[in-house]
């Protein structure tokens, strides 16, 4: 799990907290202090992401009770377990619903573009995309 907070000097608050995941994950599910760390990190956060099955440990530490939300295929099930009020939405790459999640890591490029677009507009969401040669998907 990797998580980088962008500090913005004249709020002295994160930006954003993105939630990166992959195979490790499960295994700090019963983590309290991971938990813990992800509560405090969010909620110092203006903006909180997550890419593939980072929404696991976003949902254990109780981020996305209510929400909609999206994580890697093979870890559906997983997550609508840990939270029966999570509706875990299988047809979007990216889901906006307070917390922003995506699919696996691909889709975690679609997320990054649509939180440059929500914050700075479309225009230099599509500049940054053709910067990266990256084909935008809707």
């Amino acid at each position: 799990m990797c998580c980088r907070t962008l500090i913005s000097p004249a709020r002295r608050r994160s930006t954003c907290s993105s939630f990166l995941a992959g195979f490790g994950t499960r295994q700090l599910l019963e983590d309290l202090d991971v938990r813990e760390w992800i509560q405090n990190a969010a909620n110092k956060a203006r903006l909180t992401t997550s890419v593939c099955t980072g929404a696991l440990l976003l949902a254990k530490a109780g981020l996305l009770s209510g929400e909609t939300c999206h994580d890697s295929l093979g870890a559906h099930a997983l997550l609508a377990s840990l939270d029966s009020t999570i509706f875990v939405e299988r047809h979007l790459r990216v889901v906006h619903d307070g917390i922003v999640t995506s699919a696996g890591v691909a889709a975690g490029i679609d997320m990054a573009l649509s939180v440059v677009e929500s914050i700075h507009g479309k225009a230099v969401s599509d500049e940054t995309a053709k910067y990266i040669e990256f084909p935008r998907h809707s």
